[in-house]
């Protein structure tokens, strides 16, 4: 229940600021309240979801300090990564970073944005995943959730296609041992995410709450075995 909610977010299925009501997620996927009590209570503790008392329970709606703060964290704990994951398990990261980013890029000119969103998040994962450094893995996994959602709900943007090309230009630099340069140009790079995904708080917005829209619950598909 908790993975089936959690890809329907980070998929795109239900909108940012959606408000959730547990007794259409119920119905919708199948199981009873409890379950669904759960899963929120999960999804809050990753970040996906906003539970405000006397509001209700609402897909997590970033705004742009909240980005920008997430691109700070993400530089600090991926450019150790890289680092480390070069030293330790150069071919290894080369060759997951290189797929991913030829990957994104066939998707992105094929017009699938969910699987150029997820080639991006094989090509940032490639480092913590050969990092060799559990600290950093288990600080990332903090925002991984988040970062991932904003990918696919943003992953039609034009822009994309300019972090696809920025992925590519990375690989080149560390397949040149430019390992400083590679890692400048990867901060950079993390850091327009905030410039790229940012969300303008717009006249929906209240202070302490969040967009008043229904999430349209009855799409998402029932809960897969």
């Amino acid at each position: 229940m908790t993975e089936r909610l959690r890809r329907a977010i980070i998929d795109g299925e239900l909108e940012l600021g959606d408000a959730l009501s547990e007794d259409k997620l119920a119905t919708t996927l199948g199981v009873s309240r409890s379950p669904v009590k759960e899963a929120i209570a999960t999804l809050e503790q990753q970040g996906l979801i906003d539970v405000r008392p006397q509001r209700g329970s609402f897909v997590f709606l970033p705004t742009r300090e909240d980005t920008q703060n997430l691109c700070e964290f993400r530089k600090t704990v991926e450019l150790e990564a890289l680092r480390l994951a070069m030293e330790r398990k150069r071919e290894e990261t080369l060759s997951a970073m290189r797929a991913a980013a030829e990957d994104m890029l066939v998707a992105f000119e094929a017009g699938d944005n969910l699987g150029s969103a997820r080639a991006d998040d094989r090509f940032h994962d490639a480092s913590l995943d050969n990092c060799g450094n559990p600290y950093l893995v288990n600080a990332y996994r903090l925002v991984s959730s988040k970062v991932a959602a904003l990918r696919s709900h943003r992953s039609t943007l034009p822009s994309r296609d300019k972090a696809s090309a920025e992925h590519l230009a990375i690989v080149k630099l560390l397949e040149a041992d430019r390992i400083a340069e590679a890692l400048d140009y990867l901060g950079t790079h993390i850091l327009m995410m905030a410039e790229r995904y940012g969300l303008d708080e717009g006249p929906a917005r209240v202070t302490g709450g969040r967009a008043a829209r229904s999430a349209k619950l009855d799409h998402i598909g029932p809960l897969l075995d």
